[in-house]
């Protein structure tokens, strides 16, 4: 796992929301919310699970995951119903979603960290 690129990848999620919230468009607010649908979440529900199964440092990275892309969804939904203005408020700093895209880059170092101290 690419932790660099994944948390590149969730970044990437924050600012299509935000052009999302500039251009007035629609997202798909269900993918968004769904912490299996991207690479992490793959990664994480896949044979990872199996190998890290009740490590802490493990479900720690499963519940940021999974709390970034509820706090994205909620953005994504606000966006869907035309509440551009809420939505812009929630992508600032401070806001859910960038607590939780902050606990979730926390949460990559530290299984980074743990990984490879189980391979060293």
């Amino acid at each position: 796992m690419d932790f660099t690129e994944e948390t590149h990848a969730h970044a990437q999620v924050c600012d299509h929301l935000l052009e999302a919230v500039g251009d007035k468009t629609t997202v798909d607010a269900a993918t968004i919310r769904s912490d299996r649908h991207c690479n992490t979440g793959r990664w994480l529900f896949g044979p990872t699970q199996q190998r890290w199964a009740g490590n802490h440092t493990y479900l720690n990275c499963v519940e940021a995951h999974r709390e970034f892309h509820q706090a994205a969804g909620e953005v994504a939904e606000l966006i869907n119903r035309g509440e551009y203005a809420e939505a812009n408020r929630r992508l600032r700093n401070g806001s859910r979603l960038a607590m939780a895209t902050s606990g979730l880059n926390t949460a990559f170092r530290r299984m980074r960290l743990a990984m490879e101290a189980v391979t060293a």
